[in-house]
């Protein structure tokens, strides 16, 4: 296996290997940010330095550091995993086709994967969960650009009024 390949899945193995071991107040610590504070204030503070393009670095790291950035670290790792429950409880609960609950479940699988590579540490949960969550949303960007854009109510009028006639349109 070549040594980009490789890297990534060490990564992804030593992250499974943690969370096997983890105990419900580890978990907890997780989901209210407490675990991943001050990672995530510098993820908070590189992510948005990158976005206005290192423009104005003092000015976002007194923001990341500041009450609000330190406020939204405590809320990113819950709210990236209860987006994600409800992505995959959307997946099985809408009256939707097999192959469109098949692609938002790869993409959120794709999603999940590269997000967790991407985040790494503490932060692999949280970045895995809004990696799937972001792949999700792709996937039902993708079913409506390229989809029939019929809801499932509209198909069944569709199919009773074709009954109604004969079988013709």
């Amino acid at each position: 296996m070549s040594s980009h390949v490789a890297r990534p899945l060490e990564d992804m193995a030593a992250a499974l290997a943690k969370v096997k071991g983890i105990t419900f107040g580890q978990a907890l610590d997780v989901l209210s940010g407490k675990a991943t504070h001050g990672q995530m204030i510098g993820a908070l503070g590189k992510g948005l330095n990158t976005a206005t393009f290192g423009m104005a670095p003092k000015t976002v790291g007194r923001f990341a550091g500041g009450k609000v950035g330190r406020g939204l670290a405590r809320v990113i790792p819950g709210l990236s995993i209860g987006m994600a429950a409800l992505d995959a409880g959307d997946i099985i609960t809408n009256d939707t086709s097999l192959g469109n609950k098949a692609m938002d479940t790869a993409a959120m699988g794709i999603g999940g994967t590269i997000g967790g590579i991407l985040g790494g540490g503490v932060l692999s949960v949280p970045a895995a969960a809004a990696g799937a969550s972001t792949g999700k949303f792709v996937s039902d960007g993708l079913q409506y650009l390229f989809g029939d854009k019929k809801t499932p109510e509209q198909r069944k009028m569709e199919e009773a009024l074709a009954m109604l006639q004969g079988g013709r349109y």
